[in-house]
């Protein structure tokens, strides 16, 4: 990759979302240190336990690190964190810590990574579910601001909701959106009604219309198109990097099946040249022979 002559920008578009640092079925660092004291009442540094869905995630979010590292090549990467960064204090039963100020700390250990490589020059963070994030973007917010301490020569912020241009191609970033659809047969419907409606909203209004629209929330990966006169906008939600918990399988109806990672897109000259689906899907049933 990064074969384009000089006088082509290119640029990859990484897009994460739903990482919940902090739950025993979110995306945890193995290298995270947190503190308590021993003993003798001296702070000291461990290493939270990882579940085994976190060592499948966390050799996964590698992966698909990697993947969009050598997809990049030398050419610039952007990092976009679609919400629900943290599990957020509404579901304590599968806290990591039980403290909430570790979830910070988790999270930005999850998100190093991306920020250590060099061609990776901005971070956005979305702000997410009010319930995850301990209210208002906190969780987003204070991430941001420990990782642009970090970071200074890196641009990196909280928001809610995002009208980024690329060199001329728009994406529109936010959290909430439509679902991805319950049956099977139905998968993509609301999403091409949603799009359709903002792009009839922006047009009546005078205001510009995304190339790309992005969401996540649903932890389904999905993309559709719709093509208003010569024009076609796409629409995608993202995958997470969290498992199925209790509110996850009641709130799903049982669903049997679970998909982690990332989507990436390549833009060359203010264009969206490919959709690169850095994902795996699980059927996390218990197999038995009765």
């Amino acid at each position: 990759m990064g074969i384009f002559k000089s006088d082509h920008k290119r640029r990859v578009l990484a897009v994460l979302s739903d990482i919940h640092s902090g739950h025993n079925l979110g995306l945890l660092n193995p290298s995270t240190a947190l503190q308590r004291e021993n003993e003798a009442g001296a702070l000291t540094d461990y290493h939270p336990a990882s579940t085994p869905f976190q060592e499948y995630l966390w050799d996964l979010y590698q992966q698909n690190l990697k993947s969009v590292k050598d997809l990049a090549g030398k050419d610039e990467i952007i990092v976009i964190h679609n919400g629900d960064a943290t599990q957020g204090t509404k579901y304590p039963d599968a806290w990591v810590s039980p403290r909430e100020s570790d979830q910070i700390a988790i999270a930005c250990a999850n998100l190093r990574p991306w920020l250590d490589l060099p061609n990776v020059t901005k971070m956005r963070m979305i702000k997410g579910t009010s319930s995850h994030v301990m209210g208002d973007g906190s969780s987003e917010i204070l991430i941001a601001q420990q990782l642009s301490a970090e970071y200074p020569k890196k641009s990196i912020s909280a928001l809610y909701h995002g009208l980024f241009d690329l060199d001329g191609f728009t994406v529109d970033v936010a959290h909430h959106g439509p679902a991805v659809g319950m049956r099977q047969w139905t998968k993509g419907n609301m999403m091409r009604y949603y799009l359709k409606s903002i792009i009839n909203d922006a047009l009546d209004s005078g205001f510009p219309v995304a190339d790309l629209t992005l969401r996540a929330h649903y932890h389904t990966p999905h993309i559709e198109a719709v093509t208003r006169g010569f024009r076609q906008y796409w629409i995608a939600v993202t995958p997470s990097y969290c498992g199925l918990a209790a509110h996850g399988i009641q709130a799903t109806r049982s669903e049997f099946q679970i998909s982690n990672g990332l989507l990436a897109f390549e833009i060359i000259d203010g264009k969206l040249v490919q959709t690169y689906p850095f994902f795996e899907t699980l059927d996390i049933r218990t197999k038995e022979t009765l």
